[in-house]
């Protein structure tokens, strides 16, 4: 598990000299790209553009460079970026062998994607943080709104917002091409399916969405220090925070007790050693410590942990580590809903041939994912359960599977049967 697969140096003269060329690359694709074929192209314009972006590059990525010392490029985001390409290059050749423009299929990812991302923030801020409504217009919101690099989408949520914003891009510009609207959800359902399995495993990479704690004789996924399993079943008191306790009895951060057999005992940490350093940060008191490895403000991204002790009846300090600390095996659903999700997927391309009116594959995905999600969620220990013991997803599964049975029901009494028609380009 990854939070961040690497790090981009600012605070060298390649990260100016790659960005530049990347700047000046973009603008001469986007150039190429906007002349239709045939129509002669203009070098002035050209040179114009690539002046202005060597410009704009060359002091945009300084100011960067003053900023931070790196910049981090996180799995979540990076699986979300490579499943929303993919997606895309997905349904857009599935369209092409209907005679549909590819370009349809390009706008309306985008329009999909932004309403995803907006249906499913706004989903976890109500459902799973409950934020307040007067809190919604306040600068601390706004910028975690838009750190999706962080986790915390809410896949159902996000589907709503994806089919709201699929109708409104329907009627706003697709419809005129003379696309059927069940039509184009069936080029996108094999996407969909697809989309939600690349996008675990960056739940998998971030450390979310997970499950329970699996039994002794049960598989099991340990978690790395940064992610939040972590976190959590430390504040439920199911394991250490990062392999030992410290001593009650002084305010002074002195080990209590070390797992046997975890890293921290493996490294050579020892019941009575003063920690007075923690990851090149000072520790004074436990609460120091306390802070750092308990109430969220560790590193992101950091699975290693030194740390800096004087053993008992020593004058000197010793380093301990680095080690790397794990959680408590627990049951890998993002795991499990990639391979379903996959699963379906193949299904939905298996049963294309088959199917006898448009909508049809959306309606088999609508009814297949509700199942497994509602099995899986019997195995999530990462969400709130409310009546009957049910997580917000399973009650919204009920009602999708519920609505998938209406929707099949409608579409078989009045959508005419499928025929193949003739390609014709939009």
């Amino acid at each position: 598990m990854l939070q961040v697969f690497f790090e981009i140096p600012t605070q060298t003269p390649w990260f100016t000299i790659v960005g530049v060329l990347v700047c000046v690359a973009i603008v001469f694709l986007l150039w190429w790209k906007s002349v239709e074929p045939g129509e002669k192209r203009s070098g002035k314009n050209l040179a114009v553009q690539l002046a202005v972006a060597l410009v704009v590059g060359f002091f945009g990525l300084q100011f960067v460079a003053s900023k931070l010392d790196h910049i981090p490029i996180y799995g979540f985001g990076v699986m979300l970026f490579l499943a929303f390409i993919l997606c895309t290059w997905l349904a857009g050749r599935r369209a092409a062998k209907l005679g549909i423009a590819k370009e349809r299929i390009q706008d309306l990812a985008i329009w999909l994607f932004v309403g995803g991302i907006i249906g499913s923030r706004l989903t976890f801020f109500f459902v799973e943080e409950k934020v307040p409504t007067d809190a919604l217009f306040t600068w601390t919101f706004l910028r975690r709104f838009f750190s999706i690099w962080d986790g915390g989408l809410v896949l159902y949520g996000s589907i709503v917002g994806g089919t709201a914003a699929f109708i409104l891009a329907y009627f706003v510009f697709l419809r005129k091409y003379g696309l059927t609207f069940w039509g184009l959800t069936d080029i996108v359902a094999p996407s969909l399916a697809l989309g939600i399995c690349l996008g675990r495993i960056g739940c998998l990479l971030n450390g979310c969405c997970y499950g329970g704690v699996a039994c002794p004789d049960c598989y099991g996924v340990p978690y790395p220090l940064a992610a939040a399993p972590r976190f959590d079943y430390t504040a439920q008191g199911l394991q250490t925070a990062a392999g030992f306790t410290l001593d009650d009895s002084t305010p002074l951060a002195i080990v209590g007790v070390v797992e046997k057999g975890s890293a921290a005992d493996v490294a050579g940490l020892r019941t009575g050693d003063l920690i007075i350093e923690a990851i090149g940060k000072d520790i004074h008191v436990r609460d120091d410590l306390d802070r750092l490895l308990r109430n969220g403000e560790w590193p992101r991204g950091q699975n290693d942990l030194t740390l800096t002790v004087v053993h008992p009846g020593d004058q000197e300090p010793t380093q301990i580590g680095p080690f790397y600390p794990k959680s408590i095996r627990l049951y890998p659903t993002q795991i499990h809903e990639s391979i379903s999700t996959f699963l379906i997927f193949l299904v939905l391309l298996a049963y294309e041939p088959f199917k006898r009116r448009e909508g049809s594959l959306m309606v088999l995905f609508l009814l297949l994912y509700p199942i497994h999600r509602f099995i899986d969620e019997l195995m999530r220990n990462d969400t709130e359960r409310y009546a009957l013991g049910m997580t917000f997803s399973q009650f919204v599964s009920f009602g999708v599977f519920a609505g998938a049975i209406g929707l099949s029901a409608w579409l078989w009494r009045c959508q005419p049967a499928f025929k193949p028609a003739d390609p014709q380009p939009a």
